[in-house]
Parts: structure tokens; sequence; C-alpha cells
């Protein structure tokens, strides 16, 4: 099973970092046709082949996904695309 970690740090508050994940969630469930759902400060993306989560931190923003059998040969081209939207929406954060 492949597996995807990314980090971004933040210097927001928590409401601006929760608007910018939800962002990310759209993006996520349009893309990959995802169902996406908050648990506290986690967020969970189900989809058959995928078991993801995005944590929001005070600082950071974690985003960790394994990939099933299917989309694991997709592997480097969803990493690509979660940096994008990472660096979109967190334009000034550290990796």
């Amino acid at each position: 099973m492949s597996r995807i970690h990314l980090r971004r740090e933040h210097d927001l508050t928590p409401k601006a970092a929760r608007r910018k994940v939800e962002r990310v969630a759209e993006v996520l469930a349009k893309k990959f046709d995802a169902e996406c759902a908050w648990k506290g400060d986690v967020l969970s993306v189900i989809h058959p082949s995928i078991n993801g989560k995005v944590t929001l931190g005070r600082n950071d923003v974690v985003v960790e996904a394994k990939l099933g059998f299917l989309v694991a040969m997709f592997r480097d081209r969803i990493d690509e695309e979660l940096v994008r939207i990472l660096d979109k929406e967190f334009p000034d954060a550290k990796a």
C-alpha cells in the first residue's frame, strides 16, 4: 500500500486555517470524487481506493493518505496535485 504524507506550517487563526482546508476539501472532492467529513479538527477523505485525512493543527496542516492497489500507480500524480493545492491555499507555508 502506497502512502502520502504532506505538511505545511501556517500562522493563521484556527478559523482562517479551517476555511483554507475546506477549500482544499472541495477541490479533493471534485477532483477525486471523494466524500469529506469533519470530526473535530480532522477532515476525513473517503473514497473506495483512498483512505485519507487532513489534520488541522494550531501551526500546521498535515495531509495523510493510504492509496489502494488500483490508485497506487498514480501516487506521483496524486502527490503532485496535493502539493499544488496546498501551495495555492498556503502559499507562504514551509513544507
